[in-house]
């Protein structure tokens, strides 16, 4: 059987990446999980083994997503600042704790850590928190989660998006740029139709992005470590990858060091590890609310 190649998924976008990468999570806990690697064109796209066509994806994001519904780490009985992720200490020890065993937990590690905490010795979350305000980011990821139907997803992946939906987003997809500094009205209060689709599978790929704490500041695997005015940056590859490959190409392999011996290295284990591509995104926050967006990728490294 041929490859599938899933043309809706583009790897300059953030959204199209995240989402990508976050198929092999919908087949984390099943015997069979598909390797992906990405397609050698001008703008790139996601394919994966052709047992793992587009339905096929759609229906077991669809029984991922299910299970997590219920499950603690995304539970709606909480107080609304827990739905924040504005945990206090002991609070973050506690939901870490109690994630244990959940469908969701690769997601709560991905959301906060013990000991990261902003000058209110509140919790700091991932670098890919990018809503603010009134916003609830967990009710967001709830709300994206119930509106992405198989349909839904399955058009995601096959593209062209259509941006036909009226749900929460994450602000991830490229098109929200330029940021809420430059709009006329409040971020938190826009309903503008989005893509519910490939939101929903950029949320399990966003479990491949735990967060760690140096230094008492948390850390985002992939992201610059200033919060304000910070970047995201994701390898492309181009040999067929499974799921603990692509787990360690997300962990070596981004935006290269300045001119050293490393920087020389790591171009040498780029190219044995089929890398061919290290993209960025600089990651912009409004000064008042912090509501962020990702700015158009850039190559920082290529083969």
């Amino acid at each position: 059987m041929s490859d599938t190649h899933l043309k809706g998924l583009v790897g300059t976008n953030p959204l199209g990446f995240l989402a990508a990468v976050g198929i092999q999570v919908a087949f984390e806990a099943e015997e069979s999980r598909p390797r992906i690697w990405w397609s050698d064109d001008t703008v790139p796209h996601a394919v994966t083994d052709g047992d793992f066509t587009a339905d096929a994806i759609a229906e077991a994001a669809t029984r991922t997503l299910s299970l997590w519904k219920g499950g603690f780490v995304l539970g709606l009985d909480r107080p609304k600042g827990e739905l924040n992720l504005k945990f206090r200490p002991a609070e973050i020890r506690e939901y870490l704790e109690m994630s244990r065993g959940d469908p969701a937990e690769s997601l709560a590690t991905a959301l906060v850590a013990e000991g990261g905490l902003d000058n209110n010795k509140i919790a700091k979350p991932s670098h890919l928190y990018f809503t603010a305000g009134k916003q609830s980011f967990l009710s967001i990821i709830s709300e994206i989660i119930k509106h992405a139907s198989k349909d839904e997803m399955r058009a995601a992946l096959n593209g062209p998006w259509k941006y036909d939906v009226i749900c929460p987003t994450l602000r991830w997809d490229v098109a929200y740029d330029p940021s809420y500094a430059l709009g006329a009205k409040d971020p938190s209060s826009v309903k503008e139709p989005t893509n519910p689709g490939p939101e929903a599978l950029a949320i399990l790929g966003l479990c491949r992005y735990p967060v760690y704490v140096f230094q008492n500041s948390t850390v985002t695997q992939g992201c610059s470590r200033p919060w304000k005015r910070g970047s995201f940056s994701w390898p492309l590859w181009s040999k067929p990858s499974s799921f603990m490959m692509v787990k360690s190409l997300l962990a070596h392999a981004y935006e290269p060091p300045p001119a050293s011996r490393l920087a020389q290295d790591r171009t040498r284990w780029y190219r044995s590890w089929g890398v061919f591509r290290v993209l960025r995104s600089l990651i912009r926050r409004t000064d008042q609310g912090g509501y962020g967006t990702f700015g158009p990728h850039e190559i920082v490294w290529k083969a």
